[in-house]
């Protein structure tokens, strides 16, 4: 058994192995206290697989409430921001304190300056480009 078995095989290889005890336990009989001990390991085994699994359903059912109520808590949040908002004003500086943020008046950007275009050196062989004379 050097390979990493499932549960279900160690439990399968375990109760093949009591079967074959007890099939052969009058040419063993040095053996029977070794085969009670045994028997009673594979079933606080199958008692402890079984305390698992009721563990990991309550656990995955934990999960759930506890996402439904996160999920609930953040709409209560949103709700009571609102109100906050409502209450205080939408451009009161308090609401800081609630996890809003309040309007502000946009400081205007800088104008950008155009910068201006500098004329590529035409390659050689090239015609020059045409002059564009405004119309009169």
């Amino acid at each position: 058994m050097g390979a990493v078995l499932s549960y279900a095989d160690v439990i399968k290889d375990w109760e093949a192995l009591l079967t074959a005890l007890r099939e052969h336990a009058p040419n063993l009989p040095n053996l029977e206290a070794g085969r009670i001990a045994f028997e009673e390991h594979l079933a606080k085994t199958k008692e402890m697989k079984a305390r698992q699994d009721s563990q990991t359903a309550a656990r995955q059912e934990a999960t759930q409430e506890l996402n439904k109520l996160l999920k609930d808590g953040g709409e209560l949040a949103i709700k009571l921001r609102a109100l906050v908002k409502g209450i205080l004003g939408p451009k009161s500086e308090r609401l800081v304190q609630f996890g809003v943020a309040p309007l502000r008046k946009r400081r205007r950007k800088p104008a950008a300056t155009p910068v201006p275009e500098t004329p590529t050196p035409a390659e050689p062989g090239t015609p020059p480009p045409p002059v564009v004379k405004p119309a009169a």
